[in-house]
């Protein structure tokens, strides 16, 4: 295997993560036409790479949940229902409140 093709084949797996279908393809037919592969190697060559960026992809995304979790679970964070629930208290104080302060009777 060439040195330029050996390079060019381990840019493309260090960027596989990040390429869309078309740049591969793109890379792909322009070492079809330095003939450093063959057109009939060329679509296996796409779909393996593609796939490869799909399951990089989704090791990726899976990687960052597992990672928010953990983090979250140490640091809680505040979900819509429960800032709803602190909202309805505090209506409920203020108008507690209210209530207090218009029964006092003047002085």
């Amino acid at each position: 295997m060439p040195v330029r093709l050996i390079k060019k084949s381990m840019l493309l797996g260090l960027g596989v993560l990040t390429l869309t279908r078309d740049k591969i393809v793109q890379t792909v037919n322009s070492l079809v036409e330095e003939g450093d592969v063959t057109e009939e190697e060329a679509p296996s060559i796409i779909d393996k790479l593609v796939a490869r960026g799909e399951e990089e992809r989704e090791a990726l995304r899976k990687m960052v949940r597992d990672e928010f979790e953990k983090r979250r679970a140490h640091a809680p964070i505040a979900s819509h229902k429960d800032i709803e629930e602190l909202s309805q208290k505090i209506d409920d104080l203020a108008a507690s409140i209210s209530e207090l302060t218009d029964k006092k009777p003047a002085k």
